[in-house]
């Protein structure tokens, strides 16, 4: 009876070191998957194709990042209109953008839970994208002035897809860890929505991208 013990609290013991190697190799890979992601986007503004002006090209010096911090990813439902409906975002250049209101999402930051609105993408090479724009107290300091994006994805498992027919999942992935400029931010001449007033956060969101870095002219 004793050896069966013995060997039962050895296999708990190897089982819960198992779970808690698993847990760690979960946390990394999701670290390696987001460093990947902020590598490859490094890559594509420094490439001839990039938004960034040929002018300014040289004096990029790579995009910032905040450390990854899971706590600011989260799988919420998407609570969706019961119509959706088009709505007129400001731009940045001054114009206006039609943009689809799909819906909102209550997201349990550290600080408050808070409601933001969620748009789909109405036309062009990414229509039926989920998306949010944001601005939070770090806009002006650590980011960009005006705000930032981030885009949704269904979460595992959802049989809807995001930007299959326009189709709508019951819930989503908002990962803050991804958050990332406008692209006005990297050229004024590029038109970017600006986040409504309804999805301006009054406390800071220290995750995702900062302001890029650029060498002063003649250095």
């Amino acid at each position: 009876m004793t050896r069966l013990w013995m060997y039962c609290g050895s296999l708990l013991i190897a089982a819960l070191f198992v779970v808690g190697c698993s847990g760690e190799e979960a946390e990394r890979s999701y670290a390696d998957r987001i460093q990947q992601h902020r590598i490859e986007r490094d890559m594509e503004m420094r490439r001839d194709n990039s938004v960034i002006p040929a002018t300014q090209r040289k004096n990029f010096q790579g995009l910032r990042y905040y450390d990854v911090d899971r706590s600011y990813r989260y799988v919420v439902p998407l609570l969706r209109s019961p119509s959706p409906d088009t709505v007129m975002m400001a731009e940045s250049t001054g114009g206006i953008a039609e943009q689809i209101r799909v819906g909102h999402v209550v997201v349990p930051f550290p600080q408050r839970a808070d409601s933001l609105m969620v748009l789909q993408v109405k036309s062009g090479e990414e229509k039926g994208r989920l998306w949010l724009p944001f601005a939070d107290a770090t806009n002006g300091t650590d980011t960009y002035k005006a705000g930032r994006y981030v885009d949704l994805r269904p979460a595992a498992g959802d049989g809807a897809a995001s930007g299959e027919d326009g189709a709508v999942p019951d819930s989503v992935v908002v990962d803050f860890n991804r958050a990332y400029n406008p692209t006005c931010t990297y050229n004024p001449e590029f038109a970017c929505p600006l986040p409504p007033d309804e999805n301006t956060l009054p406390f800071p969101i220290p995750a995702g991208e900062k302001t890029p870095q650029f060498r002063a002219q003649g250095v």
